[in-house]
């Protein structure tokens, strides 16, 4: 049986001051970055969103939409948003469930490296960008269309390039 890991939601200063918990400011050492996401709060289309990103293979989706209550069960809501996203981006339901069994509870801690908040806050204007565009053309902005979108855009310091291979490749390993 695999040790159980847990889940780490590391926040930027705006998601902690929107969640409103104590985070410790000291991160653990022996924290498995497969298992640890960076997590960022904006404003798109006058909603409150969220972003997510994985800090090893740096698989990441927007949240759209969330309101005071969604931020008391945020840990819950991203559990479910990484689960939703892995089978929409192709895993196979057992990957998801040992990925998911394997995260054991979430944990809120700070933010830590900025190479992934600048990657998120790259995102983040990818994102405008394209939102930007399909209201030009009249069009709704498709999220989970997004989601998929977001995750091939090429990220150099992967060895795939691309953030949804990677992730992939790495859950492949788990079963």
């Amino acid at each position: 049986m695999g040790v159980v890991q847990m889940l780490a939601i590391q926040c930027s200063k705006k998601l902690r001051k929107q969640l409103k918990i104590d985070i410790p400011k000291k991160i653990p050492s022996s924290l498995d970055s497969f298992y640890s996401w960076h997590s960022h709060l904006f404003i798109l289309n006058r909603k409150k969103c969220t972003i997510v990103m994985n800090n090893l293979t740096r698989y990441n989706f927007i949240l759209v939409g969330l309101k005071k209550e969604d931020f008391k069960v945020y840990d819950q809501m991203v559990v479910d948003a990484i689960r939703d996203n892995l089978l929409a981006e192709g895993a196979t339901k057992k990957e998801v469930d040992k990925y998911i069994k394997n995260c054991g509870s979430p944990i809120y801690l700070q933010a830590s490296d900025r190479s992934i908040i600048s990657q998120m806050n790259e995102m983040i204007r990818v994102i405008g960008y394209w939102n930007s565009i399909d209201k030009q053309d009249g069009v709704e902005t498709d999220l989970k269309e997004i989601n998929r979108r977001l995750n091939s855009f090429m990220m150099l310091k992967l060895p795939k390039s691309y953030s949804g291979e990677t992730m992939l490749d790495e859950l492949k390993i788990l079963v």
